[in-house]
């Protein structure tokens, strides 16, 4: 988990150094020593009281999580003490969707970095096969790869009494904007439904009511997301001329790649240091397995 910050200009106190500490094992849930026996978790969508519910609801949305969602991973951007007792948490989810499982070997072969970024919800998202060409020529030209990443971002409140959590208040920015009417992009929408599939299905739900509850909450009214509807899309001819195009430029990348020495068993992923290059925002690079 990264650092957790409190905000320039906030007084730090026993509650936000107690809440720091908790969250410094990588999730926003709480450890069974943190809560009392009567706490309550509240979201939108469920609630779990007791502290046994609670550990058990938060042990099994993390081990899904990191089961389902490859690579799941959690950061804190910013804690803040409200009063006394409580304590304000900004925090994001992160995973690779698995429709775009193919990038990393591709950019192995390719010798490119992969730069994740995140979707504007409040924008419908159009299928253009221009765009994906565009994409690849930019990434032919930059040798960097722009992905979307599947992301959910929101803000915990917790509330502590006698130096434990009483209360664990949750909101998510998706389900506001859906709530709102904003949501129009079908694939912001669809990686808000993953997560509450799988990281916040209340112990004891049956599947099938949850993910209907879930659909209707955050999917029901953006373009593309119904189960019979179709993304919008263009003229098939302009996605026959990028798919050629697509190919011929890839086909004089990996022709270079093999005649310049590039495309040696490394680079083919068939030995050396199988690792991506991943840009994140800001311009400093990891290296991460594909």
């Amino acid at each position: 988990i990264a650092p957790l910050l409190v905000s320039v200009g906030c007084v730090d106190t026993p509650a936000a150094a107690n809440v720091r500490a908790w969250l410094s094992g990588g999730t926003t849930m709480l450890p069974p020593e943190a809560l009392d026996d009567k706490v309550i978790f509240s979201s939108e969508m469920s609630s779990v009281r007791g502290a046994s519910a609670y550990s058990a609801a938060a042990t099994r949305w993390d081990a899904d999580a990191a089961a389902l969602l490859k690579p799941y991973r959690t950061s804190v951007s910013r804690l803040v003490p409200l009063d006394g007792q409580r304590v304000a948490v900004r925090w994001r989810a992160a995973w690779d969707p698995a429709s775009l499982a193919w990038a990393p070997p591709l950019a192995r072969l390719l010798g490119w970095e992969i730069e994740r970024f995140d979707l504007d919800p409040e924008v419908v998202s159009n299928f253009r096969w221009m765009a994906i060409f565009e994409l690849f020529a930019a990434a032919l030209r930059t040798r960097v790869l722009r992905l979307p990443a599947a992301s959910v971002e929101g803000r915990a409140v917790y509330c502590l009494e006698e130096g434990r959590c009483v209360a664990h208040e949750e909101s998510l920015d998706l389900v506001r904007t859906a709530d709102s009417g904003r949501l129009r992009n079908r694939r912001a929408a669809e990686n808000i439904a993953e997560f509450l599939d799988v990281a916040r299905r209340p112990d004891g739900s049956e599947p099938e009511e949850w993910a209907a509850a879930v659909r209707a909450r955050v999917l029901s009214g953006v373009p593309g997301a119904g189960a019979l509807h179709l993304e919008p899309s263009e003229d098939p001819s302009e996605g026959v001329f990028a798919f050629f195009a697509l190919v011929a430029a890839c086909a004089v990348r990996l022709s270079a790649g093999v005649i310049g020495g590039e495309a040696t068993t490394e680079a083919f992923g068939e030995g050396g240091d199988p690792r991506v290059a991943v840009r994140r925002p800001g311009g400093r690079s990891i290296s991460v397995s594909a």
